[in-house]
Parts: structure tokens; C-alpha cells; sequence
């Protein structure tokens, strides 16, 4: 089962493969404040949206016990696109936003994940000899280089569903 390092206590896989799973806090906490950066392009649907003539969509969690913070998904660092193709940029936390609906301040995240396989990411990736120079990528790396990222939310208070709040190929 893969995990993503930089979820690896948060994330609860509910598969066996862990390609999906749910955000919980170290604390315990299933509610969390969502930080974002992006574009909206329906109402409740986060959308890539240019910054310093790159690219950036990044999603944080804000525990709603303890008030820890944590990094979900970043275009710069989770996808072929905005890593590897060096299409993203890493944005500074102070531009994000809060993402609030008339319902609901708080939600539960459901996170679902798609990766190469490992032949693919093996030649693709680690025995790509121009990338090695720049990245040094092993095959544990693969866990963090997602192909496609989906980022469901449900409302603490309303119980509503924001399917589909981040939905992006990242390949």
C-alpha cells in the first residue's frame, strides 16, 4: 500500500491499495479549515490558476482541534506537470484563501490518489538520465509524483457533499 510521505500520518486509507482515504488530524479530528489556492471555476470547484508566469493550486488542512496545518496537495510538488515539466510554482502561503460555502466552515476530506505503475514510473522517471540530474528520484519517490489527484470535501455542519473540489490530471 502506498502513502504519501507528506500525508503519511494523516492519511487513512480506505482501500487496500491506499489510492483513496480520509484526512485525519494527529489529534484525532476528522473536521478541518480548507486553505487554498486557485481559481474557482464553479462555484465549489478549485481550478489551476496562473501565478508569476507558472501555475499554482494548492490545498491545505487547518485542524479544527488543535489547529494544525497541513500541505494536502500542491501542484509544484504532487504531478508530473507542475514538478517534473517545472509548469508549477510553489505559492506563499499568505495568498490562500478560506474556503467557506454558505453551509459550511468546516469540513471532512476524502482524498483520491492515482499513480504510474511501477514499470511505467521505473522507465519513465528513475531511469530517465536527464531527470536524474536534476532530481535524483528512487522509486519510493513514486508515492509523492501523482498522476491524478481528486480532493472531495463533506460539510462538519450541512453534511453536504463538495464533490470533485479538486479534479486534476496531473500527467
Amino acid at each position: 500500500m502506498m502513502k504519501p510521505k507528506h500525508l503519511e500520518r494523516i492519511y487513512d486509507p480506505t482501500d487496500w491499495k491506499g489510492l483513496e482515504g480520509n484526512i485525519v488530524c494527529e489529534c484525532g479530528c476528522r473536521a478541518f479549515k480548507i486553505r487554498c489556492f486557485g481559481e474557482f471555476f464553479h462555484k465549489n470547484k478549485l481550478a489551476i490558476k496562473e501565478y508569476e508566469n507558472r501555475y499554482g493550486q494548492a490545498v491545505r488542512a487547518v485542524c479544527a482541534d488543535c489547529g494544525r496545518d497541513y500541505l494536502l496537495y500542491d501542484f509544484a510538488l504532487h504531478g508530473y506537470d507542475g514538478l517534473i515539466c517545472r509548469d508549477g510554482i510553489a505559492v506563499p502561503g499568505e495568498i490562500f484563501d478560506d474556503f467557506v460555502t454558505e453551509a459550511d466552515r468546516l469540513f471532512e476530506i476524502k482524498m483520491f490518489l492515482e499513480y504510474d505503475d511501477e514499470e511505467q514510473f521505473l522507465e519513465e522517471i528513475v531511469n530517465d538520465e536527464s531527470l536524474q540530474e536534476d532530481f535524483h528520484f528512487t522509486m519510493a519517490d513514486r508515492a509523492d509524483i501523482w498522476s491524478w489527484v481528486v480532493i472531495e470535501l463533506r460539510g462538519v455542519s450541512s453534511g453536504i457533499v463538495y464533490r470533485d473540489f479538486v479534479n486534476e490530471e496531473l500527467a
